[in-house]
């Protein structure tokens, strides 16, 4: 079945339901790739996973339900409705040499003068245990800062206070264990085609590709592109909100084949599904991410599209939704094995839980609302920040990839990013995570976790609310 939630005040509907072909861990949602999934738990194909009992990747099991390789985060993506939030708060390039199916990095070529210092300006907060602690360098992908290193996504809030209604957000998540939504196949025609690949372009040597905003899907029944940017002309001039009248021709740095989310769906009728592209280029530091993208054939149609300057701490317009139902960029929080594999992971990371445990409004650094929830403050807010807790042990026998990551988790927390099912954090897909990395990270219980309150940073001198800078 189709789950959907009517956002903001245009009353417009957007699919809040799935994407993606794997498991539910609440419970057996999933179907053909692009399918929609049920994040309370409905019927369909759990391909390798059942409702009642599926083992996880590895042997343990996971809350009576979903296998740990992948599973369908249902995200909603790309939701509509400017003017809905509460205040509360290519054909032509192929992928660089050297950039693997699971959204490697790539290298080879030049970078534009444009793209200008490749560093964050050696702004702190991302080492150490305390806000602002040491210096580090940003995370990187091709040479790109992926945001700079003040961003409140790649600063420690290991010692911020419990939210003082953490105790009511997690009941209402209930107990659940983490879910992995990501996997081992690189394949894009294969059924475990699990997790949210990317790509990087090099956009000064590509053909950019002409899309059209459109959905052969009856319920896509808006007009995106209110809230989406896009490109326009020889000059790749961004266009924000990208129009029709603005941009009669929106542009996009694709390559000849790109890495879809869900893999490359060619039914005509459109399926409902995120199926994002994510998109590095490279050469101007900028990435853009594409919604709810089909290949037709004359070149693609998408549902939505956001960009991000990497090297700014910019958050999209207030009401304005991205890739995300949040507004949140997806590439900077993903789980990726390079980083996991290295025995650091120097960001937060995104989840989801199914909207109607999402408060109607969102919190800084959010940017986005849905609407299949209500406003009772038991619910958390789109945006919230949870970590595991400090009193938790990482077990000394966990491999270096399981370590990373829940100790990314304890120092960096994971950010409520989009409604879907419960407990999911995204990563891409690699055949470089190891079997044992879902067994081990998915044990860990949801009791495990606790919401962090950010009023410390909204707080200081030198705050700004459209902004992610941690001042």
């Amino acid at each position: 079945m189709r789950w959907f939630a009517v956002l903001s005040s245009f009353g417009m509907v957007a699919a809040c339901g799935g994407g993606s072909n794997a498991p539910d861990a609440a419970g057996g949602s999933g179907g053909a790739l692009g399918g929609a999934a049920n994040a309370q738990g409905g019927a369909g194909p759990a391909n390798g996973g059942s409702s009642g009992g599926a083992a996880a990747r590895g042997g343990a099991p996971v809350n009576g339900g979903a296998t740990a390789r992948g599973g369908a985060s249902a995200n909603g993506g790309l939701k509509a409705g400017s003017g809905g939030a509460d205040a509360s708060s290519g054909a032509g390039g192929e992928l660089e040499a050297g950039a693997d199916s699971s959204g490697g990095t790539a290298n080879g070529g030049t970078t534009a003068a444009s793209a200008g210092g490749k560093t964050a300006g050696g702004a702190t907060g991302v080492g150490g245990a305390s806000l602002g602690g040491s210096t580090s360098s940003a995370p990187q992908i091709a040479g790109c800062p992926i945001l700079p290193t003040d961003h409140l996504f790649n600063t420690p809030i290991d010692t911020l206070p419990v939210h003082p209604n953490s105790a009511a957000f997690i009941s209402t998540i209930g107990t659940r264990n983490i879910h992995l939504d990501m996997g081992t196949e690189t394949d894009q025609s294969s059924d475990e085609y699990y997790g949210i690949p990317y790509n990087v372009v090099r956009g000064n040597s590509l053909t950019w590709s002409e899309v059209r905003f459109h959905s052969e899907d009856p319920d896509l029944d808006w007009d995106p592109t209110q809230e989406s940017d896009c490109a326009r002309g020889a000059t790749h001039e961004l266009v924000s909100p990208c129009t029709a009248t603005a941009a009669p021709r929106p542009l996009f740095p694709l390559p000849q084949t790109p890495l879809v989310e869900g893999g490359v769906v060619i039914d005509p009728d459109q399926p409902y599904g995120d199926h994002h592209i994510l998109l590095l280029d490279a050469d101007s530091c900028r990435l853009w991410e594409l919604y709810h993208a089909y290949p037709t054939a004359s070149g693609w149609d998408i549902f939505g599209a956001a960009s991000f300057d990497l090297r700014s701490n910019d958050l999209r317009p207030a009401g304005w939704t991205s890739a995300d139902a949040a507004g949140f960029p997806i590439l900077p929080l993903l789980l990726r094995a390079d980083e996991a594999s290295a025995g650091a992971i120097r960001h937060a990371l995104r989840f989801t839980i199914p909207t109607n445990k999402i408060r109607t409004s969102y919190t800084w650094p959010a940017r986005h609302l849905t609407n299949n929830g209500t406003a009772s403050t038991d619910l958390p807010q789109m945006g919230q920040l949870f970590r595991i807790k400090a009193s938790y042990t990482i077990p000394s026998n966990f491999n270096a990839q399981s370590r990373a990551i829940l100790q990314a988790l304890k120092t960096y927390g994971m950010y409520l990013a989009d409604g879907g099912s419960a407990m999911y954090v995204q990563g891409e897909p690699s055949a470089s995570w190891a079997e044992a990395t879902f067994s081990q990270v998915q044990s860990i219980s949801s009791s495990a976790f606790e919401a962090v309150d950010l009023r410390p940073i909204t707080e200081r001198s030198g705050f700004d609310p459209d902004s992610a800078k941690v001042p």
